[in-house]
């Protein structure tokens, strides 16, 4: 071997080393970005359940109407009554008790939600108009992400 030659063979395996190197932090990122998509999907999932869930609780509860408003942001004490039987409760109560067992689920599901309901009057009294928002922070992200859903019911 040559004089020169000498320690070639070491700077080819460092090089590689480094091309591999740079290789498998490419993959984590994209593995780690992955993850990170996957659970703002989910959470996005989460919300359109939820939303979707507290408006059949108004279409099955029509004579609440107006108990269903919930202002932005509003924390919800537990109801005094359980309304566990049909006929127990005055169509206010049940609106209460499904306002606030929603409001658990979704402050349970997504980090720093807040939860809206705005009541619209629509034609009739008896008629109403419902935008059901959530707001939550996602999964690092600092920025809100919201999901809305308008009822008529």
């Amino acid at each position: 071997m040559r004089a020169h030659d000498r320690g070639f063979t070491l700077i080819e395996v460092l090089v590689a080393m480094t091309v591999l190197t740079v290789g498998m932090l490419g993959a984590a990122t994209l593995l780690l970005d992955g993850l990170q998509a996957s659970r703002i999907a989910l959470q996005h999932a989460h919300a359109v359940a939820l939303t979707a869930d507290v408006a059949d609780s108004i279409r099955a509860n029509r004579g609440g109407g107006p108990a269903y408003a919930l202002a932005a942001g509003a924390a919800l004490a537990s109801p005094p009554w359980s309304c566990t039987a049909a006929g127990t409760c005055t169509a206010a109560q049940m609106a209460a008790v499904d306002l606030y067992r929603w409001q658990q689920l979704v402050l349970q599901a997504l980090p720093g939600a807040q939860t809206a309901i705005t009541v619209t009057p629509v034609g009739t009294a008896s008629f109403h108009a419902y935008e059901i928002t959530i707001r939550w922070t996602q999964s690092g992200d600092s920025a809100a992400a919201a999901f809305m859903l308008t009822v008529q019911a």
